[in-house]
């Protein structure tokens, strides 16, 4: 097998290979395509993060110390003296040309040291010079290197340029992989250094390459027990991924967790913390990992402030993604604030957004709009990526802002030649579907459409990035999503559809939320009015291909919650598919699922999809407000916000109303950082739980607040819903705070509110509505014994409204109101299937009982009728509905 390695170290063989030759089995395939990808973009929260090893820093020695004290040598030898003595490259090319004949293998590895630590130190006027010269001398010597003198030199080589088809670095490479087999255990720096180079540039299939660094890496990690050894241990696992298993981890993370509580890993070291951080955060299993990572998080917090600009973003983009522990969001913003102040950049003002306050989203604005106009803004590293993430987070919608930005992502993507793109354009692709599908599809920049459906097109039929799945599923995705192809109006393009068929089998759950998204997309904004017949033919077809997947899924018993989630998004994102066998299977899952992996990112996720389903399942809603009411200091407002949303839209109340004591004790706690809409809608559910602290309504209903949410329904994406949702949620909660808590003495402003909405939308009678008026004129004799679509003081509408006097006769509307405490109102609801929860029709959701209970309040006496059970095969009989009102209203004759 070595031998096989070293014949393909020439040019980077083993990726060239897998290029050329993609005959590998379907698993082999699928096992290698994640590792290839080499974007840092931060995906969707349905999309995993694509991570991709840091090779900026050296990361085995550490930067606190002196470069003069990292040297390889410092015996008392003539040479190494004058080599040590060097400050400049112009110095040491003089020393190394005056020693070239005299130089032996400890003289070059450390010219090569030295050369390393001047280009770090941003001197690199000679260093292609001093290589020239010493280049050949170091091959000479490679047979009588030491592993950690040759690791030394491959690296420090490797990372100033040379690539590695170079024969000396071949020699090095190859005598390196001899030193790791054949020796007992090699030292962590060596080991280290050695898989830093290797992936330096993606030339090699690591895991492939480096199987034998397992066997040294676990004997390394039995027994490590200082911060440095954790660190380097960290960067080996970082790069060896694929080849980590749960048993080396837990004892990696057993450790660590030791070095902290011993005070050995501490906020002293912050280096440390960051570089094992890096390595947990990896989305493959950075949610299995969330204790350690919380932990370590913990720990650097007294450090924040001291961290430089790169850790500090670091840091910032872990917290972000795993929104815990809540305690860092004020120390994160302050530090971040206090360098955007001095280092005004996109990457900085892109970490700095999603901590900073409502109020001062104007000023972040026009910092935004001033980078956008700036030239040498776009030249930064990840400019495009950093800018955004600033304008999605900001939520602008102005179109000349979005358009700048894009025309900006479009001129680079002009700039750059065709055969020089790769797939990088695919991180605009991602970038552009979220930011369209965030603004309800009523942005649209065809251009930038247009150019990149081409370049998805013609990596699809002419590149081998188009045979990899998991980058044919993003490349397809965007084709399906907007055309711009030939016969697009009528149907997909027919390679996508096979090479969707073909690679059925290799498809992961995210690369079939990719197709799928991509579909509802395309039938929300191609064929938003009528689908084709050729592309519902095809449309057919990708459906049987992600219900296989579905399938195959839900048969693996290693099924994780985070699998799971995005497993219904996929499903959700089809229509046609939700009402499907496996749609069931994947919902019912839940119910048998684990849930040891939770944390806040897996706790908003399983919020929104039962809340987008209208699944309850109680196990799992208690779970995560034990969840909350054990890691309360933990979590944030928003996450919060989600949970309270989802059970009382759901109707479910936990079995302990500690828990949403806590949960208001993290409203007010975050009350500065969290949106105007997430704090009204976690109050509304805490009024329907009876448990909002008082404080927290005094807070909400006053002006200051009200004019936070007017700011915000000025800034908002979309003004064509956004308003509206807003302002309803707040008549909603005044209503019940108003009705539910008086002592609250907040007053009843939304009659004119009401009054708009009402003449906005005039009452339209359905079918259901229809029968039910029919049938209750026959059974009461007269239609004027009842009213219709009655509205009451606090907004309420109610379907029938009939008045009965005390021997249960019906009325007609008492004109007097000396009458009304000797009649009985009654109130007829409608409820119609949504009305319930889609998986038990008895579980009427929260909306609706707090409308029963508030008109309960007011008076009358509630009696409703199930849609379901109206239209039932029994009620159908002749006069069973006849019968069925009369037995409801209590009426004999």
């Amino acid at each position: 097998m070595l031998n096989e390695m070293r014949s393909h170290v020439l040019g980077g063989g083993m990726v060239a290979t897998l290029q050329k030759d993609l005959c590998l089995p379907k698993n082999s395939l699928c096992a290698t395509q994640r590792f290839l990808s080499s974007s840092r973009e931060q995906q969707d929260k349905y999309v995993p993060k694509e991570e991709a090893v840091n090779h900026e820093d050296d990361d085995i020695l550490s930067q606190n110390l002196n470069f003069k004290q990292m040297m390889m040598y410092n015996e008392e030898d003539d040479i190494i003296k004058k080599l040590n003595a060097c400050e400049t490259s112009e110095q040491l090319l003089n020393v190394s040309e005056a020693s070239l004949g005299q130089m032996q293998k400890e003289h070059v590895v450390q010219t090569i040291v030295l050369l390393w630590m001047f280009r770090r130190l941003n001197d690199v006027d000679n260093h292609r010079s001093i290589l020239d010269k010493i280049e050949p001398l170091l091959m000479q010597y490679v047979e009588q290197l030491n592993v950690n003198e040759i690791s030394t030199c491959y690296l420090y080589i490797r990372k100033m340029g040379e690539e590695n088809s170079h024969p000396l670095l071949q020699e090095l490479l190859t005598r390196a992989l001899n030193c790791v087999e054949n020796s007992d255990v090699v030292g962590l720096p060596a080991l280290s250094r050695l898989i830093v180079g290797i992936n330096a540039g993606r030339n090699f299939f690591t895991p492939m390459l480096c199987a034998n660094f397992i066997r040294h890496l676990h004997a390394h990690v039995n027994q490590f027990c200082t911060d440095d050894e954790a660190r380097m241990i960290a960067i080996i696992m970082l790069n060896l991924q694929p080849l980590i298993d749960d048993g080396l981890m837990s004892v990696f993370k057993q450790r660590v967790k030791t070095l902290i509580d011993n005070g050995e890993i501490s906020a002293a070291k912050p280096k440390t913390i960051i570089k094992i951080l890096n390595m947990l955060n990896m989305a493959v299993w950075s949610n299995r990992h969330m204790d350690l990572i919380r932990d370590l998080l913990l720990t650097i917090k007294p450090a924040i402030n001291q961290l430089d600009a790169n850790d500090l973003k670091i840091i910032s983009r872990i917290y972000q993604y795993h929104m815990e522990p809540a305690c860092l969001q004020e120390p994160l913003s302050l530090a971040l604030e206090e360098l955007l102040a001095t280092h005004m950049s996109p990457e900085t003002l892109a970490c700095y957004v999603p901590f900073s306050q409502p109020n001062k989203r104007d000023t972040l604005t026009n910092a935004f709009k001033a980078l956008l106009a700036s030239a040498d803004s776009w030249k930064q590293t990840n400019a495009t990526g950093f800018l955004f993430s600033i304008l999605r987070s900001l939520k602008i919608s102005d179109t000349k802002v979005c358009n700048a930005y894009w025309n900006g992502v479009l001129n680079e993507l002009n700039a750059v030649p065709d055969n020089e793109t790769h797939t990088s354009f695919l991180k605009h692709c991602h970038r552009y579907m979220n930011f369209n599908n965030n603004l309800g599809g009523t942005y649209r920049h065809m251009a930038l459409e247009k150019k990149l459906s081409q370049m998805c097109m013609r990596a699809i039929e002419h590149d081998v990035s188009g045979r990899i799945p998991y980058i044919f599923a993003r490349l397809a995705s965007f084709v399906l999503a907007y055309g711009h192809t030939p016969y697009s109006w009528k149907k997909y393009p027919n390679i996508i559809l096979s090479k969707i068929i073909n690679m059925a089998d290799q498809f992961t759950v995210a690369d079939c939320f990719l197709i799928s998204r991509g579909l509802r997309i395309s039938l929300e904004m191609r064929y938003r009015y009528q689908t084709p017949q050729l592309a519902n033919m095809q449309l057919a077809t990708i459906d049987s291909v992600l219900t296989s997947c579905a399938d195959r899924v839900l048969a693996d018993n290693q099924l994780n919650t985070s699998d799971l989630n995005a497993l219904v998004r996929m499903l959700s994102n089809r229509k046609t598919l939700q009402n499907s066998v496996v749609y069931h299977k994947t919902l019912q899952k839940y119910k048998e699922i684990q849930c040891e992996d939770l944390n806040s990112r897996i706790m908003r996720d399983m919020s929104y999809n039962f809340l987008a389903t209208n699944y309850i399942v109680p196990e799992v809603l208690e779970v995560m407000f034990k969840y909350v009411q054990n890691h309360y200091e933990h979590i944030l407002g928003e996450t919060v916000e989600k949970l309270l949303s989802c059970a009382y839209n759901l109707g479910y109340t936990p079995e302990s109303y500690e828990s949403l004591e806590y949960a208001g004790f993290i409203l007010l706690r975050d009350f500065n950082y969290m949106s105007g809409l997430s704090l009204v809608q976690a109050c509304l559910a805490l009024c329907y739980y009876k448990t909002i602290p008082e404080e927290l309504i005094n807070k909400v209903f006053c002006v200051k607040f009200i004019q936070r949410v007017e700011d915000e329904i000025q800034m908002c994406y979309s003004k064509a819903t956004y308003p509206e949702r807003v302002l309803n949620i707040v008549m909603q909660l005044n209503r019940s705070v108003c009705l539910d808590f008086p002592e609250a003495n907040v007053p009843w402003f939304q009659q004119n509110f009401i009054e708009a909405q009402m003449s906005k939308r005039p009452f339209v009678e359905t079918p259901f509505n229809s029968d039910v008026k029919n049938l209750l004129t026959t059974v009461l004799k007269d239609e004027s014994y009842f009213r219709c679509n009655h509205t009451t003081p606090y907004g309420y509408q109610i379907d029938f409204v009939i008045n009965f006097d005390k021997n249960r006769t019906p009325l007609q509307a008492p004109a007097e109101t000396t009458m009304l405490d000797r009649i009985t109102k009654v109130a007829i609801l409608l409820l119609k299937l949504d009305s319930f929860c889609a998986n038990d029709l008895n579980a009427l959701r929260g909306p609706d009982s707090l409308k029963i209970k508030h008109l309960e309040m007011m008076g009358y006496k509630v009696l409703h009728i199930n849609e379901h059970d109206w239209n039932s095969k029994y009620m159908n009989a002749p006069g069973a509905k006849t019968k069925y009102l009369k037995c409801l209203l209590q009426i004999s004759n």
